[in-house]
């Protein structure tokens, strides 16, 4: 059992398992602290579980089994069907299929890729960016999961705006979307 107070390479694992599913903990820092608490009872949410921030054998066993089964196994995942594990090293377009995937899991549409009217030089040009709609509380959850990710841009201005890996508030523009790239 993990919770707020635990410690040790258990702890780094859960945050790293998190980070890769799409809820940020905060950092790996082996510690279990209210970051890793919130990202745990996130997860609970979105998986039916009882959100008591705390993994015990039933958010563990979905958490490493379900949504991470082939972790270790050093290959990127989430690409191409229901996604698995965040790919960590995988290509700008591995990350983006993940973001893709998971948005459909979540009932999201896709709105716009290269198409569209944006900005000048903006990654939707590039092929390493896309929009997704729907309710605020899913485009919520979905900028959530993905703010863990390190994603070159991530904008939902009710949520904020995160470039380069960093948060930078709201840029506008973005209230009935969200705007993902890598």
């Amino acid at each position: 059992m993990l919770k707020v107070g635990s410690r040790g390479s258990d702890v780094t694992r859960l945050q790293q398992t998190l980070a890769r599913a799409g809820y940020n903990p905060g950092g790996t820092d082996g510690i279990f602290g209210a970051n890793t608490k919130a990202a745990v009872v996130r997860y609970q949410r979105a998986h039916g579980l009882a959100a008591d921030g705390i993994v015990g054998n039933n958010t563990g066993s979905k958490l490493f089994k379900t949504r991470n089964d082939d972790f270790w196994d050093g290959k990127p995942d989430g690409v191409g069907g229901t996604p698995g594990s965040f790919p960590v090293n995988g290509s700008n377009r591995q990350k983006l299929d993940y973001a893709t995937n998971l948005a459909r899991q979540m009932g999201l549409r896709i709105t716009s890729t290269t198409g569209g009217k944006h900005a000048p030089g903006s990654y939707h040009y590039k092929g390493r960016a896309i929009d997704v709609a729907g309710s605020p509380s899913k485009m919520a959850e979905y900028y959530r999961r993905l703010a863990g990710t390190r994603p070159t841009e991530l904008f939902y201005d009710p949520q904020g705006g995160i470039k380069n890996g960093r948060p930078i508030g709201a840029i506008g523009g973005h209230r009935d979307h969200v705007h993902i790239a890598y």
